[in-house]
């Protein structure tokens, strides 16, 4: 781990020294140009907004987890209950809000922010920062009325959201921290650990159906990170590591593979999107990329590293980049083409990504403000840089 440290202060210095530019990535305004609300939550906003019924729900690295009016950034409720930074986003089902902290699971009423319930893996503190790149703790899942959430220990745990009892868990063999967002699909939870091993696990019997090592892992790299993704009988998910495969869901083996040649890290989540996936990229290609099978069907190179899930209106794809608390860009491309549409300096990037809903574009920020941006003044032409 020290090694890994060392490798990452590395990149670290690496970035601030000499961030990758192009032409086409040069910024064009502020985030403060385009800001409908914004709300200071006291503490830095690693986690991703989620948008349930005009009600968003975000957490902060100060511990504290909110509820806002979508609309006008209003505070429906704080919950201040968790001992541990919020930095995964939170899932909503019926009239609960499961969110997690440390290794603890919380339910929360939706209307109130009263806490329901708390499942705590293992009484033990939790491990932060397995690297510099470890933003994010394993988000719920939710199937049916069982939340499932990845722990340091190697558990995949699955709690019922009624009662906060636990009614599932599965332990892997190397019980490394499970830091990516499982997903469920048939009767079977899909995820990774930090090890770069993919499980699938039967929920009926806690059996795993196939387990998959990422293959040619460098030394101290190929931990898993994203959410994963099941679409058309094939799993999608990102990891520390220039190999992006699919998988077959039922079978574990690889569909096709994309190997980056410049040995960059490829974890953010993957969206798919009219048969093609798009993915992005950090280090020495800091790009997005989509592909079909395997080939570039097009790329877009950016300022920054990737770490989030894209979102999409329409075919407009939001996408942000960070760069270890300095400067970073929120890119508005074309889904179809890559083309740039508009870029937008955040001073204090952090890897929250972006929700889109509404006519409106959500994004966390270093500075502790969750920010309504205007999507169609993000999307409008502009008189910046090409």
């Amino acid at each position: 781990m020290n090694k890994t440290l060392a490798s990452l202060a590395l990149i670290s210095l690496t970035l601030a020294l000499g961030r990758p530019t192009c032409a086409e990535a040069a910024p064009g305004d502020s985030i403060t140009a385009h800001v409908v609300w914004k709300f200071q939550t006291g503490g830095e906003v690693n986690s991703a907004p989620v948008i349930a019924d005009g009600v968003l729900y975000c957490g902060s690295m100060n511990a504290a987890f909110f509820a806002l009016d979508a609309e006008t950034g209003a505070v429906k409720w704080k919950f201040t209950g968790a001992l541990f930074p919020v930095s995964s986003k939170a899932a909503v089902h019926g009239d609960v809000v499961c969110l997690v902290s440390g290794n603890t699971l919380f339910g929360l009423d939706r209307r109130t922010g009263a806490e329901r319930w708390r499942y705590s893996a293992r009484n033990y503190r939790p491990v932060y920062l397995m690297d510099l790149t470890d933003y994010h703790r394993s988000s719920p899942y939710i199937d049916g009325d069982i939340a499932f959430f990845g722990d340091d220990w190697g558990d995949l745990n699955g709690v019922d959201t009624r009662t906060g009892a636990l009614a599932f868990q599965y332990t892997t063999g190397s019980s490394r921290p499970i830091r990516s967002t499982p997903v469920v699909n048939a009767g079977v939870v899909y995820f990774g650990d930090w090890e770069g091993a993919v499980y699938a696990v039967s929920i009926a019997d806690r059996k795993p159906l196939w387990t998959h090592t990422l293959a040619n892992c460098r030394a101290y790299y190929g931990a898993i990170v994203s959410e994963f993704v099941v679409q058309d009988g094939v799993l999608y998910f990102g990891s520390q590591h220039d190999l992006f495969a699919p998988l077959d869901i039922a079978t574990g083996k690889e569909v096709w593979r994309y190997v980056d040649p410049n040995k960059t890290y490829l974890p953010a989540t993957p969206l798919v999107r009219n048969g093609n996936v798009i993915i992005a990229s950090t280090i020495f290609t800091n790009s997005v990329i989509c592909l079909s099978r395997g080939s570039v069907v097009w790329s877009f190179k950016g300022s920054g590293i990737f770490f989030t899930k894209p979102a999409v209106s329409d075919s407009v794809l939001a996408i942000n980049s960070t760069s270890f608390g300095q400067t970073g860009y929120l890119y508005l491309l074309d889904a179809d083409s890559g083309k740039l549409i508009n870029t937008v300096a955040v001073e204090r990037a952090t890897p929250s990504a972006p929700a889109i809903d509404g006519g409106k574009l959500y994004l966390g920020s270093g500075d502790g403000c969750i920010y309504a941006l205007n999507l169609r003044e993000l999307v409008a032409p502009h008189a910046g840089p090409p």
